[in-house]
């Protein structure tokens, strides 16, 4: 069936910015499916499906992409935000620590733009939405894998857009700075709580580290009609960190 709704695919929905993306797109009267690594254990919600798949799987990308298209048969948006971030350097950091980082971030991100590519060509004026970071524009200490894995999906956005122009498939990518969500909780077992509580402020202008929606609110942006000319493009939404 077509669903007379417009259609958003959210990666990473369980938590968030994930989390926060998928209400406001549901807010905004989308038909949400998400996708999460565990089993969703929330009750039912009104015009939302989860579906467990893990992203870095190919045959699993495939499944789920047939399953959407006998059910809705189009997406029309498409929001890679699952991912995944450890510390270390680059004596610290293992083979395995990078490839956990580029197969989560990087090639989890291609396997779903691959996949439901002949879903978003079958709306009108579709978007793709990737999620980089600000570690992608500058240089962060001890997260080597983590920022070289997100630098490449700011290469990734711009390529994708030229490719995909002539589909009228805008493709573009939000940079956070520091967001309150369980990754960033991950960070603060490196630091006391001291150390962490003034590395967040010296380094966002603002003085406060983001809320998972104030990210979710651009997403949501570059997803509309209100961005219409723009593609290509990695936003930071950073409180001013990118300009320190």
């Amino acid at each position: 069936m077509t669903s007379k709704k417009k259609i958003a695919l959210i990666t990473g929905a369980e938590s968030g910015i994930g989390k926060s993306t998928s209400k406001i797109f549901l807010n905004n009267n989308f038909k949400v499916i998400g996708t999460s690594l565990k089993k969703n254990k929330d009750k039912y919600i009104k015009d939302f499906d989860n579906y467990q798949i893990d992203i870095t799987n190919n045959t699993e990308w495939r499944e789920l992409a047939s399953i959407i298209h006998k059910k809705y048969s189009k997406i029309d948006v498409l929001v890679n935000s699952a991912g995944v971030r450890l510390s270390g350097n680059l004596e610290t950091t293992s083979m395995n620590d990078w490839a956990y980082h580029f197969n989560n971030n990087v090639t989890g991100t291609f396997l779903a733009c691959k996949y439901i590519l002949p879903l978003l060509k079958k709306s009108n004026k579709s978007s793709i939405i990737n999620l980089a970071s600000i570690n992608s524009i500058r240089g962060v200490k001890n997260m080597l894998a983590y920022a070289t894995s997100k630098s490449a999906i700011v290469s990734f956005t711009a390529s994708l857009a030229l490719d995909l122009s002539k589909h009228n498939i805008r493709v573009n990518a939000v940079a956070p700075g520091a967001i309150d969500t369980p990754m960033l909780a991950s960070f603060k077992k490196d630091l006391t709580l001291k150390e962490y509580q003034k590395r967040m402020r010296d380094n966002h202008p603002i003085g406060r580290i983001g809320k998972p929606e104030e990210v979710a609110s651009v997403i949501y942006f570059l997803a509309s009609e209100a961005s219409s000319f723009m593609t290509g493009l990695t936003i930071p939404v950073d409180g001013g960190r990118s300009i320190r």
